[in-house]
């Protein structure tokens, strides 16, 4: 199991379906892909609904189970302790892709999205640096690179050792 960690405006979106590609045997799932299909459940935005938030994250932690022993790369916004394996997620190695504030403002402005996401995204950023992760900056190169350097990071227990 490898956890992708990322505040908004760091480029999951754009990288992870190309890493697919990347990454054959793989699932390659975003923590935001079932958000659609919830809120048709719920009828209403998880996102905008914190006493959503758990039930969701049971469904994706189910969703996962599911999988059984394929490899998996999940991208998120939640923390390695949101992530607990205590808690029954899968025990995995996480990565963080950052960028600089600057870079992530002027994504999300690109966006059109309020200011408070925008400060929001700022704080999640600050805090996900705090933990410490191994890091690709998003910011200084281009969407081969942060492919290469992500699919690399996920792969080495999962080849064998002359091929890896």
């Amino acid at each position: 199991m490898r956890y992708v960690l990322g505040a908004p405006g760091v480029g999951k979106s754009t990288v992870l379906p190309l890493l697919t590609e990347r990454l054959p045997g793989w699932v390659v799932l975003d923590w935001d892909w079932l958000m659609p299909a919830a809120m048709g459940l719920a009828g209403r935005p998880v996102r905008e609904h914190q006493e959503l938030w758990q039930p969701y994250a049971e469904l994706v932690r189910s969703v996962l189970s599911g999988l059984g022993s394929v490899p998996v790369l999940l991208a998120t916004v939640c923390t390695p302790q949101e992530l607990d394996p205590g808690q029954g997620w899968p025990t995995g190695e996480w990565l963080l892709l950052d960028c600089d504030d600057e870079e992530r403002v002027r994504r999300l402005s690109s966006r059109g999205g309020p200011e408070a996401g925008v400060l929001a995204a700022l704080a999640d950023a600050a805090e996900y640096r705090a933990l410490g992760l191994p890091c690709i900056d998003t910011g200084r190169r281009d969407v081969a690179e942060v492919l290469d350097a992500v699919a690399v990071w996920a792969r080495p227990q999962t080849m064998p050792a002359d091929r890896a």
